[in-house]
């Protein structure tokens, strides 16, 4: 009986958090039942609209399985999707505004790893300084909104095969990463790295190259999720800041789930995805934004703070 009561605790520490947002999902649909949240239609759209925030936060799941910190996403995110369209109208490719952003993502990325590895600086200080920067930047690049004007680079995000390719993207880019942090060395090495730093460096693991990796995987994940921004909406302004609480809820939210305490690749992308049902059915309700945003943000509180109380004696990694 004992054995059994272990098997389910240990169950419910794992799985409990998924499935009780699947309950909740399902109890709204159940009280707002004239709302057909769950159309093959509606699920596309869902996906669409969750492919920037979920990569986004894949991508600062890195640097947080590293054991660092990081806020420059939000001001690089609009920087990049500016840039993006800029290069996107210049050279009316997608491929080489791409490859414009990658670019400049990555050096900005390696700028901020380079100055908390080599001079020591405070990842969540740095990232603060690069959000700024970024932001006043990208007002200087233009004075209002920025269109994206070649109407076939737009059409990116609505190419579909069952689904748009930019979810099919988004869903190769997530496999390959729970590949590599759970399947390679490298991941091993990362997540040593991220939960203490000390046993990693006895273990011979070289932590500076494991965080450059990082940052530089970030920083690359980071300029994709501009760039699918940048052809799903068109018109760019200031996107960045739409998306830091969503981004942190999504990481934060599935560091409550599969591993509690440390933040994972499935459980950042469940995260991301319930955050994105809960936005769009609430748009369906009529619900005033900000309303979701407030939300979101009790359903994050409440989530991990179950968790972390549950979980206190063995949680070693919930942080910025």
């Amino acid at each position: 009986m004992k054995k059994l009561s272990n098997r389910i605790n240990s169950f419910l520490r794992l799985y409990g958090m998924p499935l009780g947002l699947l309950a909740l999902l399902l109890l709204l649909q159940a009280v707002f039942n004239t709302v057909p949240l769950f159309t093959p239609l509606n699920i596309k759209y869902i996906l669409l609209g969750t492919v920037s925030i979920a990569v986004t936060a894949l991508a600062l799941s890195y640097i947080m399985i590293s054991g660092e910190g990081d806020l420059s996403f939000a001001g690089m995110f609009s920087l990049l999707t500016v840039v993006f369209a800029l290069a996107a109208n210049k050279t009316n490719m997608f491929s080489s505004a791409f490859i414009v952003v990658s670019l400049l993502s990555l050096s900005v990325y390696f700028f901020i790893v380079w100055l908390v590895v080599k001079l020591k600086f405070s990842s969540f200080i740095v990232s603060i300084a690069i959000m700024f920067m970024a932001n006043g930047v990208e007002k200087a690049l233009h004075q209002q909104t920025t269109l994206v004007q070649n109407p076939t680079i737009v059409a990116f995000s609505t190419v579909e095969y069952g689904m748009p390719l930019v979810v099919w993207i988004a869903a190769i880019v997530y496999v390959a990463s729970f590949i590599i942090i759970n399947r390679t060395r490298f991941g091993f090495s990362l997540r040593i790295v991220g939960e203490n730093q000390n046993a990693a460096i006895e273990a011979g693991i070289n932590t500076g190259r494991i965080k450059f990796m990082a940052y530089l995987i970030a920083g690359l994940l980071i300029a994709l999720a501009a760039a699918v921004e940048s052809t799903r909406v068109g018109a760019i302004y200031e996107q960045g800041k739409f998306y830091m609480l969503p981004v942190f809820a999504a990481c934060f939210l599935g560091s409550s789930m599969f591993v509690p305490g440390r933040v994972n690749v499935f459980g950042t992308l469940v995260g991301a995805l319930f955050l994105g049902v809960i936005e769009k059915f609430m748009n369906m309700i009529n619900v005033e934004s900000y309303i979701v945003s407030i939300a979101q943000g009790v359903i994050l509180i409440v989530a991990v703070g179950l968790v972390a109380f549950r979980q206190r004696d063995k949680i070693v990694q919930i942080k910025l």
